[in-house]
């Protein structure tokens, strides 16, 4: 594959471990982000505004606060709060109740790490079908791929489009990878309930079949960021 900085992380990740590489490159990509938020710079008047207007989602907030920079991130919530409290009103009746309640709660649905993370991941989904097009030796790399997380299954068919005159090509590659996984994970999974079966305690079984419910996790969640 011909690296350039589009493509180095698919480089890096579609390399035939058992996680799905998707979920990989957005890991890193989540991490850097993340780490942008720890700086003098998160202060500087646009970024400022952005953090103000959405704030962040649970996820990012443990992350920021789990850094060494606790300055940094208390000036960012007191940047936010001040949104907070112009949202924050007494309500006069129900239905101004009901009013100001989804405004609150709509407060807790944003937030700008997250924001920038969909739009960088939305240009590898594109990618990654651009890369399967123009370079034929990836597309024996995606078929070696284990499979994928739902969700990422899931946008790299939304995204199919981009793979061009190869995209027929493409899906089907998808569908046999994923479904591959989906099938072989069922066998695991049955396998380990037998052999948790009282009768059956003892008996030998595959670490595939004792990790399935691991294995479950991710495909139906996604890698831990």
């Amino acid at each position: 594959m011909h690296y350039h900085i589009g493509t180095m992380l698919i480089d890096e990740n579609f390399d035939g471990r058992i996680e799905c590489p998707v979920c990989r490159i957005q890991k890193k990509i989540d991490e850097r982000l993340t780490e942008q938020y720890l700086g003098e710079g998160v202060m500087e008047d646009d970024t400022r505004k952005e953090v103000n207007k959405l704030g962040f989602c649970l996820h990012h907030y443990s992350k920021l606060h789990a850094s060494r920079s606790k300055l940094g991130l208390a000036l960012q919530v007191s940047t936010r709060l001040n949104t907070v409290i112009s949202n924050v009103e007494k309500a006069k009746n129900t239905k101004t109740a009901k009013k100001q309640a989804e405004n609150v709660l709509n407060l807790g649905k944003t937030c700008v790490v997250c924001k920038y993370l969909n739009m960088h991941m939305v240009r590898y989904y594109k990618t990654i079908a651009q890369v399967y097009h123009n370079v034929e030796s990836f597309r024996q790399r995606l078929k070696d791929t284990p499979g994928f997380c739902l969700e990422h299954y899931a946008e790299l068919l939304n995204y199919s489009s981009f793979a061009g005159k190869e995209q027929e090509n493409y899906l089907a590659d998808l569908y046999q990878v994923e479904i591959k996984l989906l099938e072989n994970l069922k066998e695991n999974v049955d396998d380990f309930t037998i052999h948790n079966d009282y009768r059956n305690i003892g008996k030998p079984i595959s670490k595939e079949s004792k990790e399935c419910l691991k294995t479950a996790s991710c495909v139906f969640y996604g890698e831990e960021k």
